[in-house]
């Protein structure tokens, strides 16, 4: 099973074989498909995703780790711009918009070789804090209240 509890951790377990880009991705894909009942993605990057977990895992076997965030999948707020992929702020306005460039936060961590595995539901254009007005539906909290 994958499991990591810091970056150095995770990184430590690539390097010595334990584990690979392509398993950290497919574990968290696994766990983005259970959990789509809490409407938490917009758009997930699948293949897009276990492509440049594959890249990266080529690249540490010729080169070694190389980027801080090498190999760490994360998702993006879908206010947060991603060059070539849908971006709405959760609003039908904007709901057919591809961006034409990636936000440096998104370059940034690219460069240091993150891995993108999508984009997730806010608020509409991020006014608020519950997940109660998107586009796409309300977020469920995974752990509701008894």
């Amino acid at each position: 099973m994958f499991e990591y509890t810091s970056i150095e951790q995770y990184h430590s377990q690539l390097l010595e074989g334990k584990t690979t880009c392509l398993q950290a991705v497919e574990y968290f894909l696994s766990k983005i498909k259970a959990a789509s009942h809490l409407n938490a993605f917009v758009e997930v990057y699948t293949d897009e995703a276990i492509q440049k977990a594959k890249e990266l895992d080529a690249k540490r076997k010729a080169e070694g780790t190389k980027g801080k965030s090498h190999g760490v999948v994360i998702a993006l707020k879908d206010v947060i711009c991603y060059k070539d992929h849908r971006i709405s702020a959760s609003s039908n306005i904007l709901k057919n918009f591809t961006s034409i460039y990636s936000s440096t936060a998104v370059e940034k961590l690219l460069n240091e070789d993150a891995i993108i595995i999508g984009s997730c539901n806010c608020d509409e254009f991020a006014m608020g804090s519950t997940n109660e007005n998107s586009a796409y539906g309300n977020v469920l909290n995974a752990f509701p209240w008894q």
